[in-house]
This record gives C-alpha cells, structure tokens and sequence, in this order.
C-alpha cells in the first residue's frame, strides 16, 4: 500500500492526463483503457512501466510501490496472476577505470616520453659525453617535471635502476651552498 501523498500541484498535473479518472491526496484512479494498455503490455511481455512513462505518467510522482499496486489490482481483477514475473532488465554497467588500469596508462605514456627523450638526448640539455644512467635520470626528471602523473619510482624500476640511485642524481644537480651551517645542515647561515 502507498504512503505517499500527492501534492497539490501533482494532483493538478495527474487531473489533467486523460488516463486518469480521479486522483486526490492519497489515492489515484486510473481509466479502463489505461489499465487495459498495462496489460497488454503485460502480456506482450513488455515493460508495463514503460506504458506509464509513455502515457505521461511519471514514475518519480506516482511511486513504484504504487504503480505495482495498481498492476497487481488489474492482473487479478482480469484473472492474469498466472502470468510469469517479467524481470526488469539489468542496467548496462559503466565502464569504470580502476586505480591500477590508470597507474599503468599513465606509465606507459611517460616511458614513451622518456623513451623518446633518451633516443634524443640534445633536448635535455645534458653537457657533451654524459653517461647512459645520467641521460635516463634526466629524462625521467623532465618527463616527470612536465606534471605527468606518474610515479617516479615505477619509471625506475622499468629501466632498471633502484629509486635511491635516482635520489642520488638528483642531489648531485642541486646547486652547493658553502654557507650551510654544520650544526644543522638542513638551514642557511644567517
């Protein structure tokens, strides 16, 4: 049984569709040939809450438990209870990109940058006959710069190198400060 009230302005919108007979604060009375289209809808095997929708009618207002009320009044008043439960049909799922699938597109788009900063090394601004592990460090610094997001520590791991040997050559680039107080090395001299 619904519960739910009609509101006064539902009320007038619900008055005014031919389908309806009579439709008041708390029950709605439909036409026969309203309830004749649900069921043969029924019996076609169709969704009958399409016939509402359909019909102007709209499923947010009337209230699905109303709506089944009605159905099941019709189906036994014209002697259909024998008819087979028609199952709603499943909603396509979205397709969803997990953290994982994400990690490892972004992945591979940054190992193709660096790929191709490391076949072209002139445009990392190295100085000349800088070794192999410099040019990958420096390209996995400009690919990760550059605001990709990605994980340094998996650009590593793929080209072999531990991330504490990256860590290295990135304090080797940082610039020496002689006026670093011994006491507390991690603040400048006043």
């Amino acid at each position: 049984m619904a519960t739910k009230k009609f509101t006064k302005h539902a009320q007038r919108v619900l008055n005014h569709n031919p389908n309806v007979v009579k439709c008041t604060e708390a029950k709605i009375t439909f036409t026969e040939e309203f309830a004749q289209k649900v069921l043969d809808a029924l019996k076609a095997g169709e969704d009958p809450y399409a016939v509402f929708e359909e019909n102007g009618l709209s499923l947010r207002i009337l209230g699905k438990s109303r709506v089944n009320g009605a159905i099941g009044l019709w189906k036994s008043r014209f002697g259909l209870e024998d008819l087979p439960r028609r199952k709603p049909e499943a909603k396509p799922k979205k397709e969803v990109e997990t953290a994982i699938e994400r990690r490892e597109k972004n992945l591979a788009a940054a190992i193709a940058a660096c790929d191709k900063l490391i076949a072209n090394p002139q445009e990392l601004s190295l100085p000349e006959g800088s070794d192999n592990d410099t040019i990958h460090f420096a390209a996995i610094k400009k690919v990760y710069d550059s605001k990709m997001s990605v994980i340094v520590k998996d650009l590593c791991s793929h080209y072999g190198y531990p991330y504490s040997k990256y860590y290295a050559y990135l304090q080797s680039q940082k610039p020496k400060d002689e006026y670093v107080n011994l006491l507390n090395p991690h603040h400048r001299a006043k």
